[in-house]
């Protein structure tokens, strides 16, 4: 059995709907404050609970999973630089729950995803061995997750993630922009982008990342790869993807800048290439048209 933490939100779902198709056996961890149970198909095992709750580890040590993937986390810049406190407790002491759990049950993999931009910050084809310069709390404390996950003796693969997009994806949060625009589109309203437009993400698909992710909590390699395109798509140009395919914006506002942003966050793939095999199959253009 394979535990999945956050396993209803908008990437945990997607893994839970690989793992079933792989002939592979779910069970999901989730305390629901930011997931739709609907993103689960009926029959899949649910356990409510927080990460961030002392009790979280006696509950997955009584699950006996084999293997952890970690996706539940609070994801929010712009909320972690309003409330560290709460990022930290979240993202840094739940999973040191969960680890501690997985140890408790004697599980043989743990898989943790994690955030490229997030502890990068300013980055133009970053690498793993790219030295770490947050700009956001979220970012810190992913980072200092990582180490609290290679640290605990458990067998490990760390993701550290580009801007994951896809369908599912919610829309108020701001790390939610494609289908920010893609949902003010289609419902003819206008278009807010924060801050020039020119910022540039590596967005990648959520069917390649959950396709990296299930490799990872498969092979016995210890480490960190980043999971993305390795090519860098400025928000202007996105708004322009997402235009030939749905219909022209009504309205393009500018509005500030947000705290803990970074300007350009673009993320070398060699390693996952060349140690895991893992390439992108979703280019940009692609992955919008999976969304509408």
């Amino acid at each position: 059995m394979i535990l999945v933490t956050g396993g209803v939100g908008f990437i945990g779902s997607h893994i839970v709907d690989a793992l079933l198709a792989a002939g592979k056996e779910p069970v999901v961890l989730d305390d629901f404050s930011t997931s739709d149970r609907a993103n689960l198909p009926a029959g899949v095992e649910v356990v409510e609970a927080d990460v961030a709750d002392p009790g979280v580890v006696a509950t997955i040590s009584s699950l006996r999973p084999r293997a952890v993937v970690h996706a539940a986390a609070q994801v929010s810049v712009a909320a972690s630089m309003e409330d560290p406190a709460f990022d930290l407790a979240v993202n840094v002491g739940g999973t040191a729950n969960v680890l501690a759990g997985a140890r408790a049950a004697g599980a043989e993999r743990f898989v943790f995803l994690s955030s490229g931009g997030g502890i990068y910050g300013e980055a133009d084809g970053a690498d793993e061995g790219t030295m770490p310069r947050p700009k956001s709390y979220y970012g810190a404390h992913k980072y200092l997750a990582e180490r609290y996950v290679e640290m605990d003796g458990i067998s490990y693969a760390i993701a550290r993630l580009a801007n994951v997009y896809g369908p599912r994806q919610r829309t108020d949060l701001e790390g939610g922009v494609v289908a920010i625009f893609a949902e003010r589109l289609r419902e003819g309203l206008p278009v807010t982008i924060n801050g020039t437009g020119e910022q540039s993400r590596d967005f990648v698909h959520v069917a390649d990342v959950v396709d990296a992710l299930l490799v990872m909590a498969d092979s016995g390699l210890e480490g960190t790869w980043n999971v993305g395109t390795g090519r860098a798509v400025s928000i202007l140009e996105l708004l322009r993807v997402l235009e030939a395919e749905i219909r022209p914006a009504v309205e393009m506002r500018h509005g500030p800048a947000r705290q803990g942003d970074v300007r350009s966050s673009r993320l070398s793939i060699e390693a996952i290439q060349r140690d895991l095999g893992c390439r992108p199959g979703y280019d940009i253009a692609r992955g919008v048209a999976s969304m509408t």
